[in-house]
């Protein structure tokens, strides 16, 4: 009856270290580039939110077991640029699911862990605006921007336990899109180039503030 009452005691606790849910928020440091003018260089800070959810995975679940990641996020993508004729400003807002895998790299006895980040996101745009000297205009059916677009990132996040079922994380990684759809319905880029239609390419990095908790 002990061994029996003491497995039960083993596997609730590794039940309850085997999922977690994450509330994170951060800061984007976003460049725009495209192919057409090498001397384009356009680059800006924007907003990170993001509700996750994580599962170690494997037969054994510690916390030295690899973890797969869920979550939803909201991504301020922002960028200005000028020169001595014009001044150009980006203002974007996309909303997207994420696939992780965290990679525990450091698991030390005083509640500090070290994992590396691999994932790839879907996102599409809520919403964009480009400011052209003092002018607004809507963006987001533009071919730059509209339609379903990818990123892949990786990073490192530095995880701090505590209390036994609370944990603060801070985080970061550097990601990169791709188009994956979307049609224009302007005819005309966004860019002072036209030849910038859909070559627009977006590198991010970010650092974040996670509050986790873990579930039973």
């Amino acid at each position: 009856m002990k061994k029996i009452i003491f497995y039960l005691t083993i596997l609730s606790f590794l039940n309850i270290q085997s999922q977690e849910v994450a509330f994170n928020v951060g800061t984007n440091y976003t460049d725009y580039s495209f192919d057409a003018n090498d001397d384009f260089e356009a680059s800006g800070m924007g907003s990170h939110f993001e509700i996750g959810y994580t599962k170690k995975i494997g037969k054994t679940k510690t916390e030295k077991s690899l973890g797969y990641s869920l979550s939803l996020n909201l991504n301020q993508y922002n960028a200005s640029y000028g020169n001595m004729a014009s001044s150009y400003s980006w203002e974007t807002s996309y909303i997207g699911i994420r696939n992780g895998l965290d990679v525990p790299l450091l698991v030390m006895n005083n509640g500090l862990r070290l994992d590396v980040l691999f994932g790839v996101s879907l996102s599409t745009i809520l919403k964009g605006q480009q400011k052209v000297n003092n002018m607004v205009y809507d963006i987001s059916d533009h071919s730059e921007f509209c339609g379903l677009t990818g990123w892949t990132d990786a990073g490192l996040k530095l995880t701090y336990d505590f209390k036994d079922d609370v944990s603060l994380a801070l985080g970061y990684s550097m990601s990169q899109n791709f188009k994956i759809t979307g049609k224009s319905t302007q005819r005309t880029s966004v860019f002072y180039n036209e030849d910038a239609i859909d070559k627009i390419k977006l590198k991010n990095s970010r650092i974040n503030l996670s509050l986790i908790y873990k579930l039973n």
